[in-house]
């Protein structure tokens, strides 16, 4: 008889697993209904510039990543991650509080920077939590399509959430619509602290995959996944300008492009985490890569918006393959180090963030919206090329 401490398998789809699920798309979904209407709220409300705009979004990242560098050094010596995911649930909050009472672009930038940077701190948390929990709680071979799940959860919540937050800035405005996400956050955050379920930290994760340390192998995981997420910051933050003003539709129709991509990409997620489980995780993650060279490219010379949601599809191949893949392929670089590990994806997140947010600054402002996506297409072309590159250099160790 197995004593009490000893993990025991639960099913993927019981009780406890199906309440992370609910709880990873509420929490997820609150940075959804704010991070795509932030360009918006900062180009028309403050009347700013596509520099200033992008220097926002520099900003930002930058502090995420100072702050969940420092996070990580002990995050994973922790007995949970409740503590850390509400703390990080009631600085979105206050940080929407502060957007909706900013009088000027810089009280904006310095709640984005203090409060908004360290909120993304949640994101990291969800992920290793959700890796501890499959590694402690559930069969060896489910953890890929366990993680595939929980991401497929948080773009769930992508697609109603991008097309109600910009419904929200056209319906009450920005003051009315940051006041009342920012409630959903402490609010979101309060039941994730009760009711994430908790379990023993006394037993190993199971992987048993090593990687040499101090090679440069994951500082090459790390640059190519930076590139594909500056591809996406780009495409993200520039698309309701280029609805508006190249395309001459309403800019809330980019929260239905998003919502559209959003819903696309839960069962190419869950399709993914399933082929990962028999083939190699990189050969569908540039599958991903490809086809964001192709939607790019298309983007770049797209006339219409009907062009545009057909084009979601492709979106939705890159951001499935890519964000549902990556984390784990972080994770099993680091075997037993899952806050590091989905840090480290995170801060390869945030550092693209910045080299998407510099692209708006420099690109947007000298050539405008539309040449941003023709720069997009070679910046995908080359992490392609970096990621065969990964692939020859990992395929004797995971």
């Amino acid at each position: 008889m197995s004593s009490p401490s000893e993990p025991q398998f639960i099913s993927l789809y019981g009780p406890r697993t199906l309440l992370i699920y609910l709880l990873a798309m509420l929490l997820g979904g609150m940075y959804a209904l704010v991070a795509p209407t932030l360009s918006f709220y900062l180009a028309e409300h403050f009347q700013m510039r596509p520099l200033a705009v992008g220097g926002f979004f520099v900003a930002v990242a930058l502090a995420n990543i100072a702050y969940s560098q420092v996070i990580a050094r002990w995050s994973d010596r922790l007995q949970q991650r409740h503590g850390l995911i509400l703390a990080g649930m009631l600085a979105g909050g206050l940080a929407c509080f502060a957007f909706a009472r900013a009088p000027n672009y810089w009280w904006a930038l310095a709640a984005g920077i203090t409060l908004f940077g360290l909120s993304n701190s949640v994101l990291p948390q969800i992920f290793a939590f959700s890796r501890e929990y499959a590694d402690r709680c559930l069969p060896a071979h489910q953890t890929t399509m366990f993680n595939a799940i929980v991401r497929a959860c948080i773009a769930l919540a992508w697609v109603a959430a991008p097309p109600a937050g910009f419904f929200l800035q056209s319906w009450v405005g920005f003051e009315q619509q940051y006041l009342g996400v920012g409630a959903g956050y402490i609010l979101i955050g309060l039941v994730a602290f009760r009711f994430l379920p908790r379990f023993p930290q006394n037993h190993p994760p199971r992987h048993s995959t090593d990687i040499p340390k101090g090679n440069s192998t994951l500082v090459l995981a790390i640059l190519a996944f930076a590139l594909l997420f500056s591809a996406n910051q780009t495409y993200v933050l520039a698309l309701p300008m280029l609805v508006s003003r190249e395309l001459g539709a309403e800019a809330q129709m980019a929260g239905w492009l998003m919502g559209t991509a959003a819903a696309l990409e839960i069962p190419i997620m869950l399709l993914a985490g399933w082929l990962a489980a028999r083939y190699r995780l990189l050969s569908i993650i540039r599958l991903g890569c490809a086809a964001a060279i192709v939607l790019y490219f298309c983007v770049w010379r797209a006339g219409h918006l009907w062009q545009m949601f057909a084009l979601q599809l492709l979106n939705a191949t890159f951001v499935g393959c890519m964000a549902g893949l990556g984390i784990t392929l972080f994770q099993n670089l680091l075997p037993g180090r899952a806050g590091l590990g989905s840090t480290l994806f995170t801060n390869a997140s945030q550092l693209g963030n910045i080299f998407g947010s510099l692209a708006i600054a420099v690109v947007a402002d000298l050539q405008g919206y539309r040449d941003l996506y023709g720069f997009n297409a070679l910046v995908a072309a080359l992490a392609f090329l970096m990621l065969i590159q990964l692939d020859r250099r990992t395929r004797s160790l995971i």
